[in-house]
């Protein structure tokens, strides 16, 4: 009976790790202009980036989507923050 062929298994050598570049941030956001959010570890390989998909999603939801606020909190958010923690406490 034939062995069935070996699963290739990319090597993490070749992912990129530690901070994201400029070049990097460039490719990630000009590939979801295009073609959208989602399946992001074909989006990885789709984009050129040698990163996991997981890191392309979070480097996207958590620095480079256009609707993130940044910033200090407005006097009504900082109140609203006070009465629910009044109200609630340390949950």
């Amino acid at each position: 009976m034939a062995m069935p062929p070996p699963i290739l298994v990319e090597e993490d050598s070749e992912l990129r790790r530690g901070p994201w570049t400029l070049e990097e941030d460039t490719l990630l956001t000009h590939y979801i202009t295009r073609h959208g959010e989602g399946r992001w570890n074909v989006l990885a390989k789709c984009a050129g980036l040698k990163r996991t998909g997981k890191s392309c999603r979070l480097r996207w939801l958590n620095y480079l989507k256009p609707d993130i606020k940044r910033g200090n909190l407005t006097p009504q958010e900082q109140l609203l923050i006070l009465e629910l923690h009044s109200k609630w406490g340390n949950r």
